[in-house]
């Protein structure tokens, strides 16, 4: 009787320590599995991420990275500008200046060509640049870039093309995904650049008030400010009196 009940005992122990023993190689190899689930899940994710970045993460030259993108498909420099889709046709107007007018258009048209922009139209004159902006309005015009160069600072040229602006043909052409890019050179007053003289207040003309600070107005209704000219005599050898630093700078803002 004694040796039945060690027996049972004996075999009841060696079951115990079977079923345990089993249990602990279910437990490694299910732990074996999971570590090797989350490597390969590590690995996948490290080879999407490596992906990604390679797809949409460019130098800093090309100001494109994968965190700059929204929705509206528009990215930013490190200074805050907008930057613009470089796919989208350039309607350019100048001021007159000078007997070096069309050389001056020339170059700025040459130069964006050369480097692929579709430039549809480029005039000269007084005039043009209100030109330019009817006829975007009187044929519905949309998915274009406004590029007009000034020589000098008029409030008015800037009201009329702000989203919010108080010119109603600016206002519609805004609204149609158009953008505007406007800019000084020559001898105009500085309203873009900080130290600009012309950058808490502009004075008015026959066509419109005076406007104070005119770089947060610009920057209010989405309008791209270049400034390349001495600012009224200031610094004559950094000006711009060809077009050649104006349309580098202008096509800096483009990705």
């Amino acid at each position: 009787m004694n040796n039945k009940k060690s027996l049972f005992m004996l075999a009841l122990i060696l079951l115990i320590l079977t079923i345990a023993t089993v249990n602990a190689y279910t437990n490694l190899d299910n732990n074996k599995t999971q570590s090797d689930s989350d490597n390969i899940y590590n690995t996948r994710l490290d080879v999407i991420v490596d992906n990604i970045t390679e797809k949409y993460t460019k130098d800093t030259n090309n100001n494109f990275t994968l965190l700059s993108l929204n929705k509206n498909q528009k990215k930013e420099n490190q200074s805050g500008t907008a930057k613009l889709n470089k796919s989208k046709p350039i309607y350019f107007a100048m001021d007159h200046v000078n007997a070096n007018d069309e050389e001056i258009r020339d170059t700025i048209v040459n130069k964006l060509e050369q480097e692929g922009f579709d430039v549809v139209t480029a005039e000269i004159g007084p005039n043009e640049m209100s030109r330019n902006t009817h006829y975007i309005y009187d044929n519905n015009i949309s998915d274009v870039i406004i590029f007009h160069l000034f020589n000098g600072v008029d409030p008015s040229t800037i009201r009329e093309l702000g989203t919010n602006g108080n010119d109603n043909r600016g206002r519609i052409v805004r609204s149609n995904n158009n953008d505007v890019v406007l800019a000084w050179f020559y001898d105009s007053a500085d309203c873009v650049n900080d130290n600009g003289s012309g950058i808490n207040y502009v004075y008015g003309s026959e066509t419109g008030p005076s406007l104070e600070n005119p770089k947060e107005y610009m920057e209010d209704n989405d309008i791209i400010g270049i400034c390349t000219s001495s600012d009224m005599g200031n610094h004559t050898e950094d000006a711009d009196y060809t077009g050649e630093k104006t349309v580098e700078e202008f096509m800096k803002l483009f990705y």
